[in-house]
């Protein structure tokens, strides 16, 4: 990271190039390195245009820095600068040393605990950081913590990618040309990066949030007469979306369940009752119950065995699963007037 005038030279370029970067600055703060307000009276501006975001497929790691492939379609001489700002600012600065202290940590866990994580779909070293080519691997963990969909594809937002999340903020701007961020921030301009849970935040993101929806892990149960898979994670929608049920064989599977939202605590099993009226031999509020049970149980245990492993992955892990047993505790009774109704829409919840 260089000083504060390369810094300002270096949004320049950016500018040139057609982006805007106005009034912000990056130092570190509570959340690691991040972007602030230079004036916090006044507003941030931060915009990529279309022609400037960088498809994930298009770029690659040369020589320790992260480059784009194929310039072509870019104005001259961003390459390069895109380069240098992986190098000074994203990638190079603490990208690359905070992804592998992540993934090392998790790796590090006992197999005890790694195993519960296996079987509940939230982490497997063996797929996610197996060690045979660690600098593909980190890189592709990095851009997983970086990139965005948008418009179809996952692309990479230089400058916009260096903020960090916020629970309550507001979410990116993709109502124009590209996706900006702007308004007026007292301290660190953060941005919300998706709807999630606090365990998937941190698995994904390798820190602590404590999110206001909670969601299933992956795991098989026995509901009466009837074989249930729940498949775990988080909406790629709306969290108040229909829940999506089906039957395979003999297997009834429910896809990724809300079991829990800090603000709408009723829509969750109102939502899964819902979803279950057109089933028989299903007693809709048992099923939810016996998920919810599961879900604690699973991590209870995971609590029990992390408090007797010290360091910093365990402890972050620990309050992850804390913070997701709070989130799941956000659920009472259910809208009757609901049921009979069409899913209820976000503006409804």
């Amino acid at each position: 990271m260089g000083s504060a005038a390369d810094w300002h030279a270096f949004l320049d370029e950016f500018r040139a190039f057609g982006g805007k970067a106005e009034n912000v600055m990056q130092r570190k703060g509570l959340f690691g390195m991040g972007l602030f307000p230079i004036d916090s009276s006044k507003p941030i501006e931060l915009q990529v245009p279309n022609r400037l975001l960088v498809a994930i497929d298009n770029i690659e790691l040369k020589d320790g820095e992260i480059i784009i492939k194929d310039t072509n379609t870019f104005p001259d001489g961003y390459a390069d600068w895109f380069r240098r700002y992986q190098s000074n600012y994203s990638w190079g600065a603490e990208g690359r040393e905070n992804t592998l202290a992540i993934e090392e940590g998790l790796k590090s866990l006992p197999d005890e605990v790694q195993q519960i994580l296996k079987r509940s779909g939230l982490y497997n070293s063996d797929n996610r950081y197996p060690e045979q080519d660690k600098d593909q691997e980190l890189l592709r963990r990095f851009i997983q913590t970086r990139c965005i969909n948008f418009k179809g594809k996952r692309v990479i937002m230089p400058m916009i990618e260096l903020l960090n999340h916020g629970t309550s903020a507001n979410p990116y701007d993709m109502s124009g040309d590209g996706i900006a961020v702007g308004g007026l921030f007292e301290g660190e301009v953060l941005v919300k990066y998706s709807i999630s849970d606090p365990i998937r935040r941190f698995f994904g993101y390798g820190f602590n949030a404590q999110e206001p929806f909670g969601y299933s892990l992956s795991f098989r149960l026995q509901h009466r007469d009837q074989k249930i898979f729940v498949r775990g994670g988080g909406s790629a929608g709306s969290p108040t979306r229909d829940l999506n049920v089906q039957i395979k064989g003999d297997t009834m599977v429910v896809e990724q369940p809300l079991l829990a939202s800090t603000n709408s605590p009723k829509i969750p099993r109102t939502l899964f009752v819902k979803a279950f009226q057109k089933f028989n031999g299903v007693d809709a509020n048992e099923l939810f119950d016996q998920i919810h049970q599961r879900n604690s149980r699973v991590f209870i245990q995971l609590i029990r065995l992390l408090n007797t492993v010290e360091g910093d992955t365990s402890e972050n892990l620990r309050t992850a699963c804390l913070d997701q047993l709070l989130a799941l505790s956000h659920r009472i009774g259910q809208r009757d007037d609901l049921l009979d109704q069409a899913a209820p829409t976000p503006e409804a919840a």
